[in-house]
């Protein structure tokens, strides 16, 4: 592995994006997430990140700023070799060092009860829950809510 690189993600990413989708939203239809993704994109270029491995995407983060002051983490996913390699960790700290700069002061993450195993990922960058949404990505999949004050 060589030095990993932060950019802003581009439209040209989404292929590849949404493949690293399917990672943190297992229970997602492929086609409609990659057409949301491209929404979110276009509304908010400024605040979604790719990580780059020697010229090849390998992880994203994708953000949403709703107010001005508040902002929903959508997703963060990394390709399985590079897990557990402190990637979501650039990634994270990318967002909310941007998000900062924009004078954003609070970021939500919403992750599905059955991703729940990275609420510690969460917890180590700060994040506490905060609550849950029933039926949040549809029906009969809830979403832990977690609250970094920025």
């Amino acid at each position: 592995m060589s030095k990993i690189a932060m950019r802003r993600m581009r439209e040209s990413d989404l292929a590849v994006v949404s493949e690293l989708a399917m990672l943190a939203n297992p229970h997602a239809i492929k086609e409609e997430y990659c057409e949301g993704i491209l929404k979110e994109l276009r509304q908010n270029p400024n605040s979604s990140f790719v990580a780059v491995d020697d010229g090849r995407v390998i992880g994203y983060a994708l953000s949403e700023v709703h107010d001005k002051k508040e902002a929903v983490l959508e997703d963060i996913a990394v390709a399985g070799h590079y897990q557990k390699k402190g990637i979501g960790s650039l990634l994270l700290n990318e967002t909310v060092k941007t998000l900062k700069k924009s004078k954003v002061k609070m970021l939500f993450a919403e992750v599905h009860y059955k991703c729940a195993a990275a609420i510690p990922f969460y917890y180590r960058h700060g994040f506490r829950i905060s609550g849950f949404a029933q039926d949040h990505f549809g029906m009969g999949h809830d979403a832990i809510i977690l609250k970094l004050v920025l």
